[in-house]
């Protein structure tokens, strides 16, 4: 920018001192400018690593979501199960099903169907069971390990922004001073 007040400076007379001074002041500027834009730039670099941990804390609650649906969609299935042995042992049907419908358009079972139904829906059930329980354990610790996580990042992220904060105010108060030297 220098360069251009400069050659205006040669080609005007009167205003030629004017005219390289600005020049100079201009760069002055310039280079204060680039600055500035470099110790903001690591600023907002730190904010963008807030922004990076914040989408792992959500994929973790996503996690958290899913493992407990995986918990839910276990018992309930524990629960149908139950209850199509209970209905095959006592015989009556609650609900209404293909099966319910089949039985009275066709007939009963003969008892060593049902019986053999039974133990296989007893058999299912015992499964149902281990696989619910050994989630149970899964979750806790899970949820356990998440929350330990999210504590840590609270704590560091208070230390952080104020740390931030402080260094930011202390660039602002430098590029003012700056500013009031140019």
């Amino acid at each position: 920018m220098e360069a251009f007040f400069s050659e205006w400076s040669a080609i005007e007379k009167e205003m030629g001192n004017g005219l390289q001074s600005a020049g100079h002041h201009m760069d002055m500027y310039e280079s204060s400018t680039d600055d500035i834009l470099e110790d903001e730039k690591h600023y907002a670099d730190q904010q963008k690593e807030y922004l990076f941990y914040a989408e792992t804390l959500r994929a973790v609650c996503r996690k958290h979501e899913l493992t407990q649906y995986d918990l839910e969609t276990a018992a309930q299935d524990l629960a149908s199960k139950k209850q199509q042995c209970e209905e095959l042992a006592t015989g009556t049907i609650r609900t209404f099903s293909l099966k319910g419908m089949t039985t009275k358009l066709f007939g009963q079972e003969t008892p060593e169907q049902r019986e053999a139904r039974i133990k296989v829906l007893g058999e299912q059930i015992n499964e149902r069971e281990q696989q619910l329980e050994s989630k149970h354990p899964e979750g806790r610790e899970f949820v356990k390990n998440a929350w330990a996580d999210i504590e840590h990042f609270k704590e560091q992220k208070n230390r952080d922004l104020k740390e931030a904060l402080f260094s930011y105010a202390v660039m602002q108060i430098s590029m003012y001073e700056k500013g009031i030297q140019i």
